[in-house]
């Protein structure tokens, strides 16, 4: 009975708002509810049988039906009450199953929008200095405090159009997302603000902020920036240098001065030169995310072909030989070569951009 009330006092406060076929189902429901009470008070249990002329009597001690009154009166009564919630049952149940999942998709919607709304005054008060106001974009201090160059951060309204045809790179981006605002982005001006890394969010808090997040997206992504003449050292300053370092000697990202040598080039052999050129072009086009480090974004859309061709050409001429034999951040990994050159295949890579989503 009680989910029938609910039912009937959601009904109401929509105030006739959702779907007739619901409403007339509830309808039915009180009709049957009311017939119900009225039979059990006029022909039911409920009806008082005239004076208490055994009120002084204890209940345990008053005589009972006779046997004729039971197997007649008593009997016919018992069978039409099972018949008569036979009856209620079989109009209640199927119609309740009519309307229950609409009242579970309306919650689901009323709580998400309160999430949403939720997320956004979280957003107001923590990530709009960085990522704007709309989350159209902006900038943060650098995290080196000798460099005066602002740190940009990336705009949040396109993140699922950015990622959503590379699943390979990012195959959940709601998770990604999570992650990304509960971890940071280490070495960047984007901190930690889940509270399993010291930060001060709950998960509700970042589920909030994502729910957000992903409710204001534009599915809008700026056009490749044209070759124009630039030269491959610019772009590398304009989208590279924050993470790879300004020489390459890396930074957030790998080092780069040798990693022709490191992925097997040798000198005179375009074919092997050849195959490292295209490993560098795969990393710039897709990306990389490495767990526990932070992500490489990929600039397929972001730069043309011919910008990415002088990148690679820039990079290229920086080479050097006889440099280590690895590629993250952090030194030597040590004498376990075979760990040594498996971590440098999944870190290498160039054009970090280092777009601190979230």
């Amino acid at each position: 009975m009680s989910s029938l009330l609910l039912l009937a006092t959601e009904a109401t406060s929509e105030g006739g708002g959702g779907n007739p076929g619901a409403t007339i189902a509830v309808v039915i429901l009180l009709i049957a509810l009311a017939a119900f009470a009225v039979a059990y008070f006029i022909v039911g249990p409920g009806r008082r049988r005239g004076p208490k002329v055994r009120g002084d009597i204890p209940l345990a001690m008053r005589p009972y039906h006779s046997d004729e009154e039971l197997e007649t009166t008593g009997l016919e009564r018992a069978m039409s009450w099972g018949v008569a919630l036979a009856v209620f049952s079989a109009l209640f149940v199927p119609l309740y199953w009519l309307v229950e999942p609409e009242r579970i998709d309306h919650k689901i919607d009323e709580y998400y929008l309160r999430d949403v709304a939720f997320g956004r005054s979280l957003y107001g008060e923590n990530c709009v200095t960085c990522h704007g106001p709309n989350a159209e974009g902006g900038s943060a201090p650098h995290p080196d405090p000798e460099v005066d160059a602002p740190w940009p951060a990336p705009r949040l309204d396109n993140i699922v159009a950015r990622y959503e045809d590379n699943p390979e790179l990012i195959p959940d981006i709601r998770e990604f997302i999570e992650m990304t605002i509960a971890h940071g982005r280490p070495g960047t001006p984007m901190p930690a603000w889940g509270s399993a890394y010291n930060g001060p969010m709950n998960d509700q808090q970042i589920d909030a902020i994502t729910n957000y997040i992903l409710s204001i997206q534009t599915g809008e992504l700026p056009e490749a920036q044209a070759f124009a003449g630039a030269q491959g050292e610019d772009l590398f300053g304009t989208h590279c240098a924050r993470c790879h370092g300004a020489d390459a000697e890396g930074y957030i990202g790998p080092q780069l001065i040798n990693i022709f040598e490191r992925y097997g080039a040798t000198e005179g052999d375009e074919a092997s030169i050849e195959e490292v050129r295209e490993h560098i072009r795969f990393t710039i086009l897709t990306g990389r995310n490495v767990p526990g480090h932070t992500p490489m974004p990929p600039f397929e859309g972001v730069l043309s072909d011919e910008a990415i061709e002088e990148l690679i050409a820039y990079i290229e001429s920086l080479q050097q030989t006889g440099g280590p034999a690895y590629g993250q951040i952090g030194g030597d990994p040590g004498d376990d070569d075979d760990a040594g050159d498996a971590q440098a295949d999944t870190t290498d890579g160039s054009g970090d951009e280092n777009e601190g989503d979230a």
